[in-house]
């Protein structure tokens, strides 16, 4: 099903999207919209939702330290990829 809908611009040049469009497209508040406007005048506009870390969080399939997690975890699982980086980036430039 197509949507059809008009909006008209403000004298700053801004519009308020449909309430139909803003639901269909599933766009909120901080989600941004990318235009791209053919040479035939067809506009088309693409939602760019915003995503937080935490959305998906429950999917990821941690691997279990048979403990609760600590700084000191976190902080030598970053010292250990910074390493890795580094390594990457000097074979790189070799």
């Amino acid at each position: 099903m197509s949507y059809t809908a008009t909006a008209v611009i403000a004298s700053n040049g801004q519009i308020t999207l449909p309430a139909a469009i803003r639901e269909r497209l599933g766009v909120k508040e901080g989600d941004r919209l990318s235009f791209a406007l053919a040479d035939s005048g067809e506009l088309t506009v693409t939602a760019i939702h915003r995503r937080s870390i935490f959305e998906d969080l429950d999917a990821l399939q941690l691997p279990s330290l048979g403990r609760p997690l600590t700084q000191k975890d976190i902080d030598d699982a970053i010292g250990e990829e910074m390493k890795a980086q580094e390594l990457r980036i000097r074979n790189q430039n070799t």
